[in-house]
């Protein structure tokens, strides 16, 4: 009976990675407009602040699958092949629809307009920004499989 909430857990799982990159890029891009002084006295706040919110509710999300499904591979593999399409399409999202930077009178590509605009400031936001990626990759497509790996070797 627990199994007929898969769907259900899917679609959690697949919207939890969808809008974490979503929103995890909208609060870099706010981040990159604060002024200097915000950024040095609110950075490791912000950038946890942001990294709680994209990761941890993947973290609570995996608990809840945990505890409802345990580990079989059947439901291992299908919530990490939705948040693989949740990561896929939200790449595809930003590829049809690519955020602008606009200044004056002249419009350029995001990252382009962030380097022109400040690249120390660029620079700084933009390695908690891969960190966050890839946390974010790991803990919506890969843990679940590693999880379900180490509990096999514990019970052998």
């Amino acid at each position: 009976m627990k199994y007929l909430l898969i769907p259900i857990t899917m679609i959690l799982w697949y919207l939890t990675a969808y809008y974490g990159f979503y929103y995890g890029i909208i609060l870099m891009i706010w981040m990159f407009n604060l002024s200097w002084l915000w950024i040095i006295l609110g950075y490791p706040f912000l950038i946890g602040l942001i990294f709680g919110l994209t990761n941890g509710i993947p973290s609570v999300l995996r608990i809840l699958v945990l505890r409802l499904y345990g580990t079989n591979w059947f439901s291992v593999i299908v919530h990490s092949i939705a948040g693989l399409i949740g990561i896929i399409m939200i790449f595809t999202f930003f590829k049809n629809n690519p955020i602008e930077y606009v200044s004056g009178d002249k419009t350029e590509s995001l990252l382009s307009g962030m380097w022109d605009s400040s690249p120390i400031k660029t620079i700084v936001l933009f390695i908690p920004f891969i960190g966050l990626i890839i946390s974010l990759l790991f803990s919506t497509i890969l843990a679940p499989i590693l999880l379900k790996m180490k509990m096999n070797k514990n019970t052998t």
